[in-house]
């Protein structure tokens, strides 16, 4: 766990906010080579704390010790391209959702993998191959649930090992949310990896979530609250959609959630 310089977002003197995230899932959050944060999330959680006028510090950690620390008390929100699910929902709250993107299957162009109209070719034309995916992630939960038995699974402890693997040919394809694939396939070695058709996303396979949202302990309801209202602002300011389209190159934001922004207006 590390906190990173320069990460702390000055407000005025209410109680800081303590705010967890991978800083190795771009373009949702990532780390510079100075060590310092960076990022969709990292640039609109900080929007947010500036509109709620509170003070944050960002500490980053692997993905898969977060929701753990979050419920031990060590951060008060985590963020960074954590999909809204009913699972992780009965124990822990949400923020509204605010972007989403679909889940795909990148490999190299040489493989010759792309091209399937859908799921189901798709998953005929993996049969039996090697495939990579961060654990603990939805990803994980989609190859665990469509493709048990049928491929052979590597998991993987962050997205950059995985990208490793990927590019040199230790695995034949890999599984992730589309934005690192969009973020991997801008680098120089990126251009000879391609996103596969189709997209997977919760309408056709419900249990992937709406999208993404920052996450919370039940008892953090006036944090919720306040964070909320911030997103509401933010998203009618266009603030949510400006900040998407630096970082992803087009628009992901959703749209304001009626209930929790009925207030705002």
């Amino acid at each position: 766990m590390m906190v990173i310089p320069g990460t702390e977002v000055m407000a005025q003197d209410k109680p800081e906010v303590r705010i967890g995230t991978d800083g190795g899932y771009r373009p949702w959050s990532g780390t510079t080579p100075a060590g310092e944060l960076e990022g969709f999330d990292i640039e609109l959680a900080k929007a947010v704390c500036e509109e709620m006028q509170r003070t944050c510090r960002f500490t980053s950690q692997p993905w898969e010790g977060m929701i753990p620390a979050l419920e031990q008390g060590k951060y008060d929100i985590l963020v960074g391209g954590i999909s809204i699910t009913p699972q992780r929902a009965k124990r822990l709250s949400f923020t509204q959702s605010y972007g989403n993107l679909p889940i795909n299957v990148a490999a190299k162009k040489e493989t010759g993998l792309n091209g399937s109209a859908d799921w189901l070719s798709l998953k005929t034309a993996l049969k039996n191959k090697v495939i990579g995916v961060q654990s603990g992630t939805q990803s994980q939960k989609f190859v665990d649930t469509e493709l048990k038995g049928e491929v052979d699974v590597r998991l993987y402890d962050n997205q950059d090992s995985l990208n490793l693997d990927l590019l040199a040919g230790r695995i034949d394809a890999a599984v992730a949310g589309r934005s690192p694939w969009i973020d991997l396939t801008r680098t120089e070695n990126g251009k000879a990896v391609e996103v596969l058709s189709p997209d997977l996303d919760f309408q056709d396979f419900p249990y992937l979530g709406i999208g993404v949202g920052g996450l919370l302990r039940k008892n953090e309801t006036d944090l919720l609250k306040d964070w909320d209202k911030a997103l509401c602002s933010l998203k009618e300011k266009g603030v949510v959609s400006e900040i998407s389209q630096k970082w992803f190159g087009f628009d992901i934001a959703t749209a304001p959630d009626a209930e929790r922004c009925k207030d705002n207006q």
